[in-house]
Order: structure tokens, then sequence, then C-alpha cells
């Protein structure tokens, strides 16, 4: 899945857990026309935090994420959502979408909806 979308905050990266595990956080605003956007916070782990090196607020990126839902540990039956980021495009690259032959196929249908 991925989410293109323009760099409103970068968290500092911080160190969490018994294993030391590095986390680095980014919000991202939707691009689109509408009144009122839509945003999203994700979490990168380990070594991909580094794909956030170059990467500044304002800048359009498209973001290829992972999403997962997890039970809480101290109070079961309350769920919450992970999105995680795996990889990244910035600029110009995060225009283009990976092409498939259903894609193209959805643009020459002439169906209104």
């Amino acid at each position: 899945m991925q989410y293109t979308g323009t760099v409103k905050f970068i968290w500092p990266k911080e160190t969490i857990g018994a294993n030391a595990l590095e986390k680095q956080t980014i919000v991202l605003e939707e691009e689109t026309d509408r009144e009122f956007k839509g945003g999203l916070a994700v979490d990168f782990f380990k070594e991909k935090t580094e794909l956030l090196s170059n990467i500044k607020v304002g800048d359009l990126i498209t973001v290829y994420i992972n999403t997962r839902v997890n039970e809480s540990k101290t109070q079961p039956g309350r769920y919450f959502n992970s999105i995680t980021g795996r990889r990244l495009e910035q600029g110009a690259g995060s225009e283009s979408k990976p092409s498939g032959g259903k894609k193209e196929k959805e643009e020459s249908d002439d169906l209104p909806f």
C-alpha cells in the first residue's frame, strides 16, 4: 500500500524498549484538492530510519506502508493500528505509480463509478 503526501512534522529518532529499538515517526498531509485534508503518522524502525535522513518538512513524498492491528497487552479487547514505513520515494519520483495491466484497463473504462 502507498500514501502520497507532504511532510508536516518529523520526530527525532528515539530508542525504545529493552532491545534498544530505534524508531522515527513522520506526519504526512495527503495531496488532494479537497478542503479538509487527511493525515497519516508513519513509523520507521531500525535501519529504515535512514530513509528519512534526506527528508525535510514540506517535501512531497510517497511512502510504501504496512498496516497491522494489534491487541493491547494491558487492556484485552482493545485494539490499535500500527502503520510502518518500508520504502519511500521523494520529489518527482513520487509522481510515478507502478504500472499494471489492471490500471490501464480501468482508465479505458467509461463507467461513471
